[in-house]
């Protein structure tokens, strides 16, 4: 049986209950330079505390589950974590998984969320159609929401517009927020989904530089790089100039702009935490660590 959700709202807090159950806290009303989307991590939120921790799924995922806790601490580490005011539409998830990119790992993500036996539950209007997304309109009708070249009709069912704070937005962070806290299968949907994001951009190194015997720090550093974007036009030239000198770990940590220092405090802490990354070294014959 499909969920109804019941909007209300505190100041510029939004909240959305479930048919009879409580309400619970969906994001804050924020400006961003010429938009006005949601947010919900910041002091003294009150989302749901549900943060990703890699000990909880190496059972399933061994190592990698490891690997992508760096950056998930450095995203907030919460599986619950929105926003909807940047060019992207609408992002969630501990790795922020963006829904502007085509097949990009937003589009992946929910793709493998709709495919969950409850998912009718909390997405009775979305359905997996050819392997894309597609809604259901007021006739019964399949509309495609996302193909290989475009995302426009998803960004827009999440997300109508930036110019501000619409029921429907609200509504389906609402649906997402709910199902990855009360379903395990849906937040292992979420680390399945970094963890194929970050062996992308171990497979993508690969065909730049060479990796082979390289510790696991080195190698989840270049990954952080990919995911957040930071070295810009330049990230190739950078890593590979990093990877050749004489102190790479250092080099790699440096990519970017200064305002990214809490950043590296946080990732070069993490890395240290865990003798693993010191330990493990990427092998490319078997294209995993060892």
């Amino acid at each position: 049986m499909a969920f109804l959700y019941k909007i209300t709202r505190d100041g510029r807090d939004f909240f959305a209950a479930p048919d009879t159950l409580p309400p619970f806290f969906v994001g804050r009303r924020v400006p961003y330079k010429d938009n006005i989307g949601l947010y919900n991590i910041f002091g003294g939120s009150k989302l749901e505390k549900l943060d990703f921790k890699a000990a909880d799924f190496t059972g399933q995922f061994g190592f990698w589950a490891e690997f992508i806790e760096p950056t998930a601490l450095c995203e907030g580490r919460n599986f619950l974590t929105l926003n909807t005011y940047d060019r992207a539409a609408f992002t969630f998830g501990f790795g922020q998984f963006a829904a502007h990119v085509p097949d990009g790992d937003f589009v992946e993500y929910l793709r493998s969320l709709l495919s969950l036996p409850d998912a009718g539950d909390y997405f009775p209007h979305l359905v997996l159609s050819g392997g894309h997304i597609c809604s259901i309109n007021g006739a019964g009708q399949k509309v495609p929401l996302e193909d290989s070249n475009s995302t426009n009709g998803l960004m827009k069912y999440l997300n109508p517009t930036l110019d501000e704070v619409e029921d429907a937005e609200v509504i389906a962070a609402a649906r997402l927020i709910h199902f990855t806290s009360q379903s395990k299968d849906a937040r292992a949907v979420q680390v399945d989904q970094m963890v194929k994001t970050f062996k992308s951009f171990m497979k993508r190194a690969e065909q730049r530089i060479p990796l082979d015997g390289r510790p696991a720090e080195q190698c989840c550093l270049i990954a952080d790089v990919l995911h957040q974007g930071r070295g810009g036009k330049m990230t190739w030239p950078l890593i590979a100039e990093a990877m050749a000198s004489a102190h790479p770990f250092d080099e790699l940590l440096a990519i970017g702009s200064s305002e990214w220092d809490g950043r590296r405090k946080t990732l070069k802490k993490a890395l240290a935490a865990n003798a693993n990354f010191q330990a493990k070294h990427w092998n490319s014959a078997r294209h995993d660590f060892a």
